[in-house]
């Protein structure tokens, strides 16, 4: 099995593939617009306890106060009420003081005091409280916070305030649970908990101690910033990025090659990859050709149709995948199919090919929450079955729990899938189509990224490119090799001049060939390159012509035209 992680880095943002057998399965970017912030520790306060909504707001220095619902409170949130507190907070004296002064005290009366959640009653106003964000945030919706804190390492999950350890249930073979329950226990630091990852399947003992004292290390930082006693809120330990996140989760002997084409990402992989698994450190390479790294790879066209509405079948027909403000609708359209079956049969090969593609999609484009699906209408239960069964059996492969209702009457499936960061199409939609309502004034960082974008999809010759003049000034301001203008050039290998045109909105660009003057803008990179081809054919022909204008005839004499003589005619 060939599979790839390929990473592309810009200043603006970092786009990660996943690509299995030359087919693109997942696709994430990041920008510091909108920075992974799962994972991530906060000392915040409680602003207020709403009884009616069963939770908590909790100011975390974010826009929006986290949400805390009273089912995200953990077992353990006493101690780590009473921890914060702590003069010189550290994990293992406070649990072992902790567990002799629960045993010195008298049992309580009335119901058992072991909780699965933490007790609600605990929590009072501009009260300084530790929590991790299991949620980003949602349009309106604010972050979704956890008292359960615990630190992801490559191979174990370290949680402090806990005495347990534990394998993943994935793993399933039963000596290999035994070996690794073993060496957890052995390792487990006093006062912490300790679980071990699917990956750590087959893993050394020495390995995992590596991957531990990692973890310490970080938690050693968090214990130090709350010795300083700081005023909350306040960020204490922010999680890997999307990239190192991926590499961290994902990364395993399935893959043949991490294709990366930012010198810096590149080394910072290598060396994460060394220190966890040093057997695998040639897999990482570094892109070093002239085209961009998603166009070497040939993705390219993979990607651009992530960020389109409608979707193509093998058969003629289409899908169209839209997003609202409640839900993602995706409908099913047959178009142009045509087969010698009857209608309930080509509708059920429609549908049948609409699953594979929407399975696709809805991992690709990361869609969450509720989904939608209108298929074509089909007469027998049987046939409905068929496709309910189709779709389950795609979506189990996904990483991310989701869940499918049988088709009704009418063709529609619901969907549900876990909600953890907003999709990619919700983040970074094209922003060069023309709206309807008024837009806000433009930014040339977007703008920027968006010439950008453009520039990676399209292979080709010199351009000129047309934005209106005040784009014009800040994308050529600063020192010359220090200008976008000048990087473009030195990363996409051409010659790019700037030229301002009042005629364009401040939002607009066009790119026109330095050559032929046509504009290329609303052409497909196919399309670029047919032109290109066909305007150097036009070129070189003239040059033909005069060349074999200006050969001698077999006299050695030159060609002339001849002229009709004039005649003078006298009045």
């Amino acid at each position: 099995m060939r599979k790839e992680i390929i990473i592309n880095t810009t200043p603006e943002e970092t786009r990660i593939a996943i690509v299995d057998e030359g087919q693109l399965v997942e696709f994430y970017i990041e920008s510091p617009d909108s920075e992974r912030t799962v994972g991530d520790i906060f000392l915040g306060h409680v602003d207020s306890i709403r009884s009616n909504l069963q939770a908590a707001f909790v100011d975390i220095g974010e826009n929006q106060h986290g949400f805390l619902h009273f089912s995200d409170l953990s077992a353990n949130l006493e101690q780590q009420l009473a921890f914060v507190k702590e003069r010189s907070p550290r994990v293992a004296d406070f649990m072992k003081n902790w567990t002799t002064k629960q045993e010195e005290e008298p049992p309580r009366s009335g119901p058992s005091s072991r909780r699965r959640w933490g007790d609600p009653s605990l929590l009072g106003a501009k009260q300084p409280i530790l929590v991790t964000v299991t949620k980003e945030p949602y349009h309106s919706k604010s972050s979704r916070l956890s008292t359960d804190i615990s630190l992801a390492g490559r191979f174990l999950v370290l949680i402090p305030f806990a005495n347990y350890a534990a394998v993943s249930r994935r793993i399933e073979d039963r000596k290999e649970r035994y070996r690794l329950r073993s060496i957890v226990r052995r390792l487990r630091p006093s006062g912490f908990g300790l679980i071990a990852r699917t990956v750590a399947e087959g893993r050394k003992e020495e390995v995992l101690e590596t991957d531990l004292q990692l973890l310490l290390d970080r938690w050693h930082k968090v214990e130090k910033a709350l010795q300083r006693h700081p005023k909350p809120p306040l960020k204490l330990y922010e999680d890997v990025g999307l990239a190192s996140s991926i590499i961290r989760d994902l990364f395993s002997d399935d893959f043949s090659r991490v294709l990366v084409d930012n010198h810096r990402m590149y080394r910072a992989i290598r060396g994460y990859v060394m220190a966890v698994a040093p057997h695998m450190v040639n897999v990482v390479k570094q892109h070093k050709g002239k085209k961009p790294v998603y166009a070497a790879a040939q993705i390219q066209d993979q990607i651009n149709e992530v960020f389109d509405t409608k979707v193509q079948l093998p058969s003629g027909g289409s899908v169209i995948i839209e997003a609202t403000e409640a839900m993602h609708v995706i409908d099913v359209n047959s178009g142009r199919t045509r087969g010698k079956q009857n209608a309930e049969k080509t509708a059920l090969r429609v549908n049948l090919e609409a699953v594979e593609v929407i399975a696709r999609q809805i991992r690709l484009r990361d869609l969450s929450g509720l989904i939608v699906v209108d298929f074509i209408d089909l007469r027998h239960e049987s046939n409905r079955k068929q496709v309910n069964e189709s779709l389950a059996a795609r979506l189990a492969t996904d990483r991310v729990t989701s869940n499918s209702l049988p088709m009704s009457d009418y063709g529609i499936v619901q969907i549900t899938r876990e909600r953890k960061r907003v999709s990619v199409t919700a983040t970074h939609r094209l922003s060069n189509k023309s709206r309807v309502d008024p837009a806000p004034p433009p930014d040339p960082e977007k703008i920027a990224k968006n010439i950008e974008r453009w520039l990676g999809k399209h292979d080709g010759g010199d351009l000129h490119l047309h934005v209106h003049p005040f784009t014009a000034a800040w994308l050529e301001q600063g020192s010359w090799r220090r200008t976008r203008k000048s990087r473009w050039q030195r990363q996409y290998k051409r010659r790019i001049r700037v030229v301002g045109k009042k005629s364009l909105r401040p939002d607009e660009f066009r790119f026109l060939d330095a050559k032929s003057g046509h504009d290329v803008t609303d052409l497909s990179p196919r399309m670029v390159r047919i032109k290109a081809a066909l305007d150097q054919d036009a070129s070189e022909k003239p040059k033909t012509a005069a060349k074999a204008k200006r050969s001698p005839n077999t006299n050695g004499q030159a060609r002339r035209k001849q002229r009709p003589q004039r005649t003078a005619t006298k009045t």
